[in-house]
């Protein structure tokens, strides 16, 4: 950010401009002051400022109509203006960006948006002029990571950087040169692509990002984030493109939407069993999820006839007829291997000397993988559970997590058939699959965060400690602790380039970072079973006094969950080592909630986490 630009306050509260004034004047910049609207004007045709802020309600010329007059002005037009507004209505954000607004701070101020954008509004500034010095910008692009493009009014790449080159696969940035940008964007991104374009024509300044599918030279795709902007120079008018690579992102986002839908089934086969004792409905199912969600060729439920030994098929898929209608002996071939020795039987590629019956010969002639997974139920092996696929595979420790999970399911889906009156055991048991599944989850989200061993854990055991003592309804309990162990699930679409830095993040990765509650209402709120546990993980980086994300809620609007949950998560923070500094004294970590209580935290909680670990001295 540059320490020297120059920045107006226009605002008829001298209070309000006094804090803005030190704030900015913190940061380094030099600050011009107007108490009204004329008085705005005046100083910026005198002073020619790098960033205005402008109040909307101001006496004699209010704000719409300063941004309207300056918008006219030859010299003044391209000033970066942000309007302060107490007005949260719609239309009067409309009438703002109508009139050539650059973006809104609202009233009270959030000291952290208002220096984002501050930040963001200069460096744009520092861009616009490096871009106006050829050979300072030519180095900047030719280092950045990302793709960087300048575009002529005719849709023509003039300047590309190596990164754009790399991207799209060219052999050379004079590959692409004078070539339409379009060319490279998917059909299926293209309408996106050319709405974008056609803002920029029709005046808008910068276009939201917009994500589409690139395809590089070679026809590979990949899934990209463009954002759009112009600038004008003595040339004429040009459009800026800045093109990142989201294919990590992407493939985050996709693993946490597959656990999504695996957990999604697993909690609809649930409600299959407890709804229907009908086998055969729930058996086919289960089976349809199998399919869908581990992407197999063929499956089969083998049950176990007590009277004959024989393993007999009671549903399957994509099997031929003659296979499904023989009976198969619980001692023959690899399905019995599995029944005897209780244990199951994995297959990659399948051998000719482990084909021991006809049924396998027949078997390996239409696949190449086979999985076998004995059925128990109550101690006893009620069946098998068979998955076939017609190419070689190597499964990874999700799919057979899923895998054993279903197997569970089919198991107590055939117990439950014969022994009705048992159901809420077996029920139990599958949510215990569940939980163990989120418990899974959270550890594994510690060690992707680098987390100390065992956070999500101590974090959860003593939220619901605290939640107790607080007097919350026990009903409550099982979803506080849902919600404390998925608290950060949401970190799983923040790339890693931006988790796992080792240096503070800028301003856009924060901004990426912060979305991550976000991301974690989308993914979880898909799930019936675990929407009621929602407010942890959607709402514990809210602040007490509205400073906090994603939503900015001040005080009993962020849920007592989430409140209390926001102090045990500090707590363990501070008492545990981290790489970067030694874990806080008790003494230390006491003082620093008493120093937030009223601002970041609810000063009820605090004082109850005290009293409760008996820290509370009664001031």
């Amino acid at each position: 950010m540059e320490k020297t630009s120059t920045i107006l306050i226009a605002d008829d509260d001298p209070g309000a401009r006094l804090i803005l004034q030190r704030l900015l004047a913190r940061e380094g910049h030099r600050v011009l002051m107007a108490q009204n609207g004329a008085e705005a004007l005046r100083q910026s045709i005198e002073h020619t400022p790098d960033l205005v802020l402008l109040d909307v309600l101001m006496p004699e010329l209010d704000g719409f109509e300063v941004c309207r007059q300056l918008r006219r002005h030859p010299r003044l037009r391209e000033i970066p203006i942000l309007l302060v507004t107490s007005l949260g209505d719609h239309q009067s954000r409309v009438q703002g960006l109508s009139v050539g607004a650059d973006g809104f701070i609202s009233k009270p101020f959030d000291m952290a948006e208002l220096l984002a954008h501050v930040r963001t509004i200069t460096r744009l500034n520092r861009y616009r002029r490096l871009l106006a010095e050829q050979e300072r910008f030519q180095r900047l692009i030719e280092l950045s990571p990302e793709g960087i493009a300048t575009i002529n009014a005719e849709g023509r790449l003039l300047l590309i950087n190596p990164a754009l080159a790399a991207l799209l696969e060219a052999p050379s940035v004079e590959h692409l040169l004078g070539n339409t940008l379009h060319t490279y964007i998917h059909i299926a991104s293209l309408d996106r692509y050319q709405a974008g374009m056609q803002a920029l024509e029709q005046g808008v300044q910068q276009v939201p990002q917009i994500e589409v599918l690139l395809v590089g030279v070679n026809g590979r795709t990949l899934p990209a984030e463009i954002s759009l902007g112009r600038f004008h120079d003595q040339n004429g008018s040009f459009a800026q493109i800045i093109i990142r690579d989201i294919s990590e992102r992407k493939r985050a986002e996709a693993q946490i939407h597959r656990q999504v839908s695996r957990l999604t089934s697993l909690h609809a086969i649930g409600v299959a069993i407890t709804a229907s004792l009908e086998l055969s409905a729930t058996l086919n199912i289960l089976l349809d999820r199998l399919i869908e969600e581990l992407r197999v060729d063929a499956a089969s439920v083998l049950l176990l006839n007590p009277r004959t030994m024989n393993l007999e098929a009671a549903c399957s898929r994509g099997l031929p007829s003659p296979i499904v209608q023989v009976p198969l002996c619980s001692e023959e071939g690899l399905a019995g291997m599995a029944l005897r020795t209780q244990q199951t039987v994995s297959l990659t590629s399948v051998p000719a000397e482990m084909l021991l019956s006809e049924r396998d010969r027949a078997l390996a002639a239409l696949f190449a993988a086979y999985f076998a997974i004995p059925l128990r139920a109550r101690g006893e092996i009620k069946g098998v559970l068979e998955i076939m696929l017609r190419e070689s595979f190597t499964p990874d420790d999700h799919w057979w997590t899923f895998l054993e999970a279903l197997a569970m399911q089919a198991a107590i889906a055939i117990e439950t058939s014969v022994l009705f009156e048992e159901l809420r055991r077996t029920h139990a048991e599958l949510q215990q699959s569940y939980d163990a599944t989120i418990v899974g989850w959270s550890r594994a989200l510690d060690l992707r965060d680098h987390e100390t061993e065992g956070h999500s854990e101590r974090v959860t055991e003593l939220t619901l400690r605290l939640a107790r003592w607080m007097g919350l309804p026990e009903d409550q309990m099982e979803h506080i602790r849902r919600g404390a162990l998925l608290h950060d699930i949401g970190k799983m679409g923040v790339p890693d380039a931006i988790l796992l830095k080792p240096g503070p993040l800028s301003v856009d990765e924060w901004a990426i970072m912060r979305q991550h509650p976000v991301y974690a209402f989308r993914w979880l709120s898909a799930i019936p079973f675990l929407q009621p546990a929602l407010d942890i993980p959607y709402a514990h980086h809210e602040r007490w006094d509205g400073s906090g994300y994603p939503r900015s809620l001040r005080g009993e609007q962020i849920p007592m969950a989430a409140r209390i949950f926001a102090v045990v998560d500090v707590w363990d923070a501070l008492r545990s080592d981290r790489p970067y500094r030694a874990a806080w004294t008790e003494e230390q970590a006491v003082a620093y909630l008493r120093s937030l209580a009223g601002t970041h935290f609810d000063p009820q909680v605090v004082r109850a986490f005290l009293e409760m670990f008996g820290y509370d001295r009664g001031d």
